[in-house]
């Protein structure tokens, strides 16, 4: 996963930290950048303590400074069992990385040993879906590699909704909410974007809108009851 500072997030992610629980009070951020969004989850909640993941040493070392602690590691060939020997959190976030990872079924599933009891995991995931997807495999007949966006050329793995929801299950969780960033177009300003927030917002879980218009779905679940 070796993200550069045009593909990475360097800003704080209103759509996660809405996900995000108010009394999470220990949260871990997987592949957190330089730290912008843990920074902003941090000074959210007085005594929120905001641990993040990042193996671009750089970015680490920018992160390091704005949470309470950052740990410089490949997610890809991270040790869940030893993190969570000396930690445990109420949340772990996974913003856009699950899509850079060679097993991303794996580690949602192992970093399940990191989570408190009542804990969640918050999960944003590009939709392959969408429609300039679809213009661009369907329409013109190629699958282009790009800096950013859809087709970032670090991506691994792709996901519609339904496999979003797959994942999380195969897992072993169990979705409490989903929210639905819409656009046509790929990158996120302009007006005519934000006329179809505006407009399909209040509509966004209806299936046309999620599955096409849906650029990325940000999903909150917890650990799956056990079965008796």
């Amino acid at each position: 996963m070796n993200l550069t500072r045009d593909t990475a997030y360097t800003t704080p992610r209103s759509d996660i930290s809405a996900m995000v629980p108010r009394g999470a009070m220990t949260i871990l951020d997987v592949g957190c950048s330089s730290g912008e969004l843990g920074a902003s989850l941090r000074q959210a909640v007085v005594g929120r303590r905001v641990v993040g993941i990042e193996m671009n040493a750089q970015y680490c070392a920018l992160a390091a400074h704005r949470l309470d602690e950052a740990i410089c590691a490949d997610v890809n060939n991270f040790d869940w069992t030893a993190l969570a020997e000396q930690q445990a959190f109420d949340c772990i976030i996974f913003a856009d990385v699950l899509e850079h990872l060679i097993n991303p079924w794996q580690h949602l599933e192992s970093a399940a040993a990191c989570l408190r009891p009542d804990g969640v995991i918050v999960v944003s995931l590009p939709n392959i879906r969408h429609i300039t997807a679809l213009s661009s495999i369907f329409l013109q007949g190629t699958f282009p590699r790009r800096p950013r966006g859809l087709f970032d050329s670090t991506h691994l793995r792709w996901f519609t909704y339904r496999d979003a929801m797959a994942m999380c299950a195969q897992a072993g969780y169990e979705v409490q909410k989903t929210s639905f960033n819409l656009r046509v177009r790929d990158r996120g300003d302009g007006r005519l974007n934000k006329l179809v927030r505006r407009l399909l917002d209040p509509v966004a879980g209806w299936y046309p809108v999620r599955e096409f218009l849906a650029y990325q779905y940000c999903i909150r679940a917890t650990r799956a009851p056990k079965a008796n």
